[in-house]
């Protein structure tokens, strides 16, 4: 679960996503978290706190 977050965050910030709509697009093409399980891990409710974590990465 922490490799799939991991690489979430890293598609986050490769392809500079900024919001969710952008993000759930993703999910169709790429083996990556749903926006609720980022959510959940990230342990915030607020997706551009998760954009930061993915700068910070």
């Amino acid at each position: 679960m922490k490799e799939l977050y991991e690489k979430s965050l890293r598609i986050i910030k490769a392809l500079n996503i900024k919001t969710e709509e952008e993000y759930n697009k993703l999910l169709k093409d790429y083996l990556i978290l749903n926006v609720e399980s980022l959510k959940y891990i990230s342990e915030t409710r607020d997706f551009n706190k998760i954009i930061e974590y993915a700068e910070e990465a």
